[in-house]
């Protein structure tokens, strides 16, 4: 009777610790079921200020963060997801709270445990189970491991690469770290796109090591939370560390390749959907915070006008200052980016026109602008003579997009001159546009259209490959000047002059559509003979000098600003010396060729060098055989004026400087990095030795010769623009890095959908797929390394500059370069440390905008001039190459692309480790130490299932439902 006694009570004793367990696993549930049901969450973590066992790395302790509006900031609450006996206190400040004060002072009131063998213990609050008497008669303690901390090798890495290695979607693929729905099977991951490889600690960019390709082809052993390292290959036994060494703590797996899958692979990660949702985040207006993002594909769908009014509201309403970025630009700065979005994804090459908002899409824009005179006939008549004065209207037209475009392009003809000779008085008449002249046929005969009252050339049908140049001609005009009286001598001269200069203007329709509109150019005075071998040329280049003469502003040449520039084109360049038809602008007659000061590389101005420009790039092919004509009468297209070139077809698409998607769709919204940023701010050079229009860095070891950013000190300018894309993904212009300023915020207003999935309702929606994405705020350094390693093939150009920061002489103009096809991800050591350390000191991110200012030191202030060296997305610092590598903007915002479309900031894949102990029962309030009884040690795979949704993609909260997916004993 004894002996069954005892029994029993042994066995009810067990019972008691199993549902002391159960109460934990159900205590967790309950904060789930509460605190889970939204999506707007985070989940960060924290470790003891002090390690419990020597030698080991301490265990994270992970807290669920949620936000809440406080007056005109936010307040963040935190909820321990291990057992406490306190909550944090509420603060202002998204930071991961202290462990020590929340789970007791004495040994008796938490209980320190092993859950992981390679970390150090967890500490957790014993909680207590009562009887109806009030008496604890069992207690437990629980601890929560984020599993999304970690990779998922059913999900992560492809051997897609040459000799199975893996593979990065590479260029023109628009959206890094996700997969090409054309080139795979549906349903997609973009969890295949993480560099499983990087796990390996001996794996470089180049060598990817065994481990990733053995658990790959050993996929079908992925059946449990711990199978990861039979799937690796490694044969037992497996010896872990007792003591510190070299390589490693205690505790972990002494085989480098074991100790690789031990620590950062977990299978059967849970795929759920999510509603995208304005983050509780520093920078973004409290009164959006928690509203759904907008999808971009959605706005795409919709009538042009609405979406770009919807993207603006959204802007304009979360981040209210955003709009000043734009500086001087004069038009609608928001508008103008959201058209400037939507031509970027959209399937045509037109311009998006709406309420002085235009896009920038692969349509060509004028590069040169050419009016060329001569006098093809003297003659008498009636008394009279006459000068029949020929002009012709010459454009060049340059697609600076990496896409083939074609279509129809007319354009305006504008011409403000007077005419008056030297021998008598002419008789008083209009200017040579006026409709004195071309609507009578006994006064010019032309080839122009009259469109609206006003004069349009014909309508010319072409096409152009991605960054090709064209020169047209588009207008023939034959003027019958009367200039006086027949007793004139037989060759009397006719000059002409501009009234009031700068008088005429230029417009561009492309497909009938307004796209571009020069609205002053300076075409100065000039006199032509009557014999028809003198000829006048007059050329203007957009985009480059501005103003008046001796006061004139130097630009950098991107035909994209020439629309919103309103000065005065400067008319002011040579013809024919400083014409270059089908090729990029360099004023070579009158500056390069004839500069005997040696100072070439100093004279940037009239020179189309997308190298030099704010954001970087590539410059194109000039043509090494041409040299300017000299005579005149050579027209911009004969032979003999553009060499080699003809067509520009010696040009490359990969050097556009223009990135354009026409996919139909965004993938991600990091693509709103390709679109054009028209801010206008007047340059600002820093060193003292650098001339006036140029920047010199500071400590490089050559001269750097670079357009600078917009530094905090830069005024406001209408006279500056071009070569900027939105910053999304690296270090942003000074004047800019702060809250409520950064391009990068855009990602806390935008999503792309479901951008992989065949279904277009998913594509549109309001909802997102996690399915392995890592959170950020709790990832493994290895795991942050893998999102970041791989070698960038966003730009299959990029290149380092090899000789010299300058300017080659004639006839290359272009700095020397060398490609490079090894440029990964910064690192100190193997891959990507850099960038994975830099994410683990910035963490905790409450928004994208957090993730991509991610820095290697504390931030510097708002008011800095200099780039923030330590920032790791994007940054030419991180590598040794420096200033001298040359790339595109795209290739810069790559790293941080792949981080961001391949991450999340919460979790719902959770393991909790729970103890349940029975003890003898103890009265209210007691602090004695008990007596165990039993224990039990149990450790559930949770998934906080968000269940199912609204039409709108919003939670029904009811219907989360925590599911286990794995149990066992530890």
């Amino acid at each position: 009777v004894g002996i069954e006694r005892n029994t029993a009570r042994s066995f009810s004793d067990r019972q008691r610790a199993e549902l002391a367990a159960r109460a934990g696993l159900e205590d967790l549930r309950g904060i789930l079921n509460t605190e889970a049901a939204n999506d707007d969450f985070l989940i960060l973590q924290s470790t003891l200020n002090s390690p419990i066992t020597a030698g080991y790395q301490s265990a994270p302790q992970l807290f669920l963060a949620r936000g809440k509006v406080a007056g005109t900031g936010y307040n963040y609450r935190y909820i321990p997801l291990f057992s406490t006996q306190s909550y944090p206190a509420t603060n202002g400040t998204l930071a991961a709270p202290s462990v020590e004060p929340l789970v007791g002072a004495t040994a008796n009131d938490y209980k320190d445990f092993t859950t992981l063998p390679y970390n150090d213990k967890v500490r957790a609050s014993w909680l207590p189970v009562k009887d109806d008497q009030g008496r604890t008669i069992a207690r437990y303690a629980y601890w929560v491991e984020d599993l999304q901390s970690r990779l998922d090798p059913k999900l992560t890495g492809n051997l897609d690469g040459l000799g199975q290695t893996h593979a990065r979607e590479a260029y023109p693929f628009p959206a890094a770290g996700m997969d090409d729905p054309t080139t795979g099977a549906l349903p997609l991951s973009g969890m295949n796109q993480t560099a499983l490889y990087a796990t390996d600690p001996q794996a470089t960019e180049k060598v990817q090591g065994t481990l990733a390709k053995t658990v790959i082809n050993n996929r079908k052993l992925l059946v449990s939370p711990d199978s990861a390292l039979a799937a690796s290959g490694i044969a037992p036994p497996l010896a872990r560390l007792t003591s510190v060494t070299a390589t490693g703590k205690v505790g972990e797996l002494a085989n480098l390749l074991a100790r690789a899958a031990d620590e950062n692979l977990v299978t059967n990660i849970q795929s759920y959907k999510e509603q995208p949702l304005i983050p509780f985040a520093d920078g973004l207006d409290p009164a959006m915070a928690g509203k759904p993002k907008l999808n971009l594909n959605a706005l795409l769908a919709e009538p042009r006008a609405s979406a770009i009014t919807d993207f603006s509201n959204q802007v304009n309403k979360a981040l209210p200052l955003f709009d000043s970025r734009k500086g001087g630009f004069p038009d609608n700065y928001v508008g103008t980016l959201a058209a400037n979005a939507f031509d970027y994804a959209d399937t045509d090459s037109d311009a998006t026109i709406v309420d002085g908002c235009r896009g920038i899409d692969s349509y060509p824009l004028m590069s040169e602008i050419i009016l060329h005179f001569y006098n093809t006939k003297y003659r008498k008549a009636n008394g009279r003579s006459f000068i029949d004065l020929r002009c012709r209207l010459f454009v060049e037209f340059w697609n600076m997009s990496n896409k083939p475009t074609q279509g129809k392009s007319r354009v305006s003809f504008e011409l403000k001159f007077k005419t008056a000779t030297g021998i008598d008085a002419a008789p008083a008449r209009p200017a040579l546009d006026d409709s004195y002249w071309l609507d009578d046929p006994t006064k010019s005969k032309h080839d122009l259209q009259k469109i609206n009252g006003k004069y349009w050339s014909k309508e010319i049908q072409y096409s152009l490959g991605g960054d090709q140049y064209s020169m047209m001609q588009m207008a023939d005009i034959t003027y019958y000047v009367d200039i006086g009286s027949d007793t004139n001598p037989a060759a009397p001269s006719l000059t002409y002059t501009e009234q009031p200069q700068g008088a005429s203007g230029i417009s561009h329709m492309w497909n009938s559509n307004l796209v571009e509109r020069i609205s002053s150019i300076d075409r100065p005075g000039t006199t032509v003979k009557t014999l028809a071998t003198d000829n006048d040329g007059i050329a203007n280049i957009p985009g480059h000098s501005y103003g008046p003469y001796g006061t004139f502003f130097n630009n950098m040449g991107d035909p994209r600003a020439s629309n919103y520039l309103r000065t005065q084109v400067l008319g002011l360049n040579s013809y024919p010396s400083n014409i270059t038809p089908n090729r990029r602008n360099i004023r070579r007659g009158t500056i390069y060729d004839n500069d005997s000061s040696g100072s070439t590389k100093r004279k940037h101005f009239g020179r189309v060098f997308p190298s030099e420009w704010p954001d970087g790039g590539h410059d194109a092919n000039f043509g090494s055989d041409y040299i300017p004509p000299s005579n005149e009468a050579v027209l911009p297209t004969d032979p003999a004026a553009f060499g080699s070139m003809p067509s520009g077809s010696d040009l490359d698409p990969q050097k556009a400087p223009q990135r354009i998607s026409n996919a139909g769709l965004f993938y991600s919204a990091t693509e709103l990095g390709n679109i054009y940023d028209p801010i206008m701010w007047a340059p600002t050079f820093l060193d003292s030795s650098a001339q006036s229009d140029f920047y010199k860095i500071s400590g490089a070891t050559l001269d750097t010769w670079k357009w600078p950013d917009a530094l905090y000190l830069s005024p406001s300018s209408p006279d500056y623009c071009g070569g900027n894309t939105l910053r999304i993904g690296r270090p942003e212009h000074p004047k800019f890095d702060a809250p409520k300023l950064r391009a990068a915020y855009l990602l806390d207003l935008f999503h792309a959908g479901d951008s992989t999935s065949a279904i277009q309702a998913d594509r549109v929606g309001g909802t997102t797929t996690i399915n392995g994405h890592v959170n950020l705020n709790t990832a493994t350094r290895d795991t942050i390394r893998a999102l970041a390693a791989g070698i960038l093939t966003q730009d299959p150009k990029i290149a380092e500059i090899s000789n010299n920061f300058g300017v080659k002489q004639p006839p290359e103009f272009a700095p020397e370069t060398k490609l490079l096809s090894d440029i990964g991800s910064p690192t100190n050591s193997i891959v990507a440390d850099r960038v994975a350390d830099a994410v683990i000191k910035s963490r905790p991110f409450a928004s994208a905008a957090d993730i991509a200012t991610a820095s290697e030191k504390i931030r510097s202030s708002a008011s800095t001039n200099t780039r923030d060296s330590g920032a790791v997305f994007g940054n030419p610092d991180m590598y040794l190459q420096k200033e001298k590598l040359q790339w595109s903007d795209s290739a810069a915002e790559e790293i941080f692309a792949r981080v961001y479309n391949c991450s999340t900031l919460r979790s719902r894949n959770f393991r909790v480790w729970v103890v349940g102990q029975s003890i003898s029962p103890q009265a209210s309030g007691s602090t004695g130490n008990s007596e165990v009884l039993a224990e039990t040690r149990k450790v559930y795979t949770l998934f906080a299932d968000p269940g199912a949704r609204q039409s709108d993609g919003s939670l029904i909260p009811s219907s989360q439902k925590i599911k286990i997916i794995h149990e066992n004993d530890f």
